[in-house]
């Protein structure tokens, strides 16, 4: 075992083979090479040897949960801010809509957003493995949060690419402050991720740059899965009977899903009911992982992107769309789209009600709206909101 590395690592797997992976940890240590086209591998562990006490509750940050993330030390403060963000209650929603409406607001981690949770897990462990310098496209929030971290551990400048779109905006500018040496190339993520890999190649092949792409290392859903921990730790027992999450990529749903799976190994998760049914919403001009789970496929196929306001969800495609589907079904849960107009009116509804949450988080309750409108949920179920990041960023677009 690589000394940075948890030693209760057990292996790295292909998620769509299962196959174990060359367990050499080569920088980067990336996607598998059992699959054509190669596809995601994810992190698996001896959580059946952790005792009770394994949290650690004199952390404040996503740090505490270190005995199941992959790697062994951080620096001292590396982590600070990142997690434990607040789930609370909202009876306001909750009278509206008749049901137990519950909200993880993820606004309250450093950079603003979610991102923060996996690109600093990413940063750490992929630097703990030999790599010195990073890039990623980006809608803008993972933008940042890779800069933010790349800075604190005195890295070179993350190289960033993200759309024409995002130039001179509040993305932009935000990641130059942390020092991202950022490019701008197309309409969507999916566009500059393909001009950032063809001009960076032959730095990519060579091992000089790692690609921090949703889900081409396995470090980010290691970050993600802690919105799985600290729900547990929220709920206890009585976990909500859905979790609605803003499904671009996909990350934070895959990890919530896989950290309920490890507690479920540790003896921490004895939920009285079902685990919670996991709900993708995504927006109706680009849906792709709707699209798969109507038709039944196995695997999420490319959609032609019509734009959306809500920026993290207009992913044309999903690199670890079966894994989302799996967990979708596994968990009787649904995939929902929602029209551009519903996510404009419950954005501008948050602000009338006194809360936070861009446009990804306004889908979350259209995508409530719809399901309960066709009895996807019932009535007065208990409901989780995830709120991926605040609304100043959308804000900012409009001025």
């Amino acid at each position: 075992m690589h000394p940075a590395l948890n030693p209760l690592i057990k292996d790295v797997r292909c998620s769509l083979s299962g196959q174990t992976q060359a367990f050499d940890f080569t920088p980067p240590l990336g996607l598998c090479r059992c699959c054509t086209p190669a596809k995601p591998v994810m992190i698996h562990y001896r959580a059946e040897q952790l005792r009770p006490g394994w949290v650690k509750q004199d952390e404040t940050s996503l740090w505490r949960y270190r005995a199941l993330l992959p790697i062994a030390r951080a620096p001292e403060h590396y982590f600070y801010s990142v997690g434990s963000t607040p789930t609370f209650r909202d009876p306001r929603l909750s009278e509206r809509l008749g049901v137990e409406v519950f909200i993880k607001g993820e606004h309250t981690n450093l950079s603003g957003s979610f991102k923060d949770r996996g690109l600093s897990v990413a940063v750490l462990l992929a630097t703990s493995l030999g790599a010195n310098r990073f890039c990623l496209p980006t809608q803008g929030n993972a933008g940042v949060a890779a800069a933010l971290f790349c800075s604190r551990l005195n890295l070179a400048p993350c190289k960033v690419w993200m759309p024409e779109t995002c130039r001179g905006g509040v993305y932009h500018r935000r990641a130059a402050w942390h020092g991202a040496e950022v490019k701008f190339a197309g309409r969507n993520i999916a566009d500059a991720g393909a001009v950032m890999r063809e001009s960076c190649a032959e730095a990519l092949q060579s091992g000089e740059l790692v690609d921090l792409s949703t889900f081409y290392e396995p470090g980010r859903l290691e970050g993600k899965k802690t919105l799985g921990f600290e729900i547990a730790e929220a709920f206890g027992a009585d976990l909500p009977e859905a979790i609605l999450y803003p499904t671009g990529g996909g990350t934070g749903l895959v990890g919530i899903w896989k950290a309920f799976g490890e507690l479920q190994q540790t003896g921490d998760l004895n939920p009285r009911g079902a685990l919670p049914r996991m709900f993708a919403i995504q927006s109706e001009n680009c849906a792709p992982v709707v699209e798969a789970f109507k038709n039944n496929f196995d695997h999420v196929v490319k959609v032609e992107s019509k734009g959306t306001l809500a920026d993290g969800l207009d992913v044309p495609a999903a690199i670890m769309g079966h894994e989302i589907l799996r967990i979708l079904r596994a968990s009787k849960g649904d995939a929902v789209s929602v029209s551009e107009t519903a996510i404009a009116g419950d954005f501008k509804d948050l602000g009338r009600l006194g809360m936070t949450g861009g446009y990804e988080s306004a889908a979350t309750v259209s995508g409530l709206r719809r399901a309960l409108r066709e009895g996807r949920i019932e009535r007065k179920s208990r409901v989780l909101l995830i709120f991926t990041s605040g609304a100043e960023a959308a804000l900012a677009r409009q001025s």
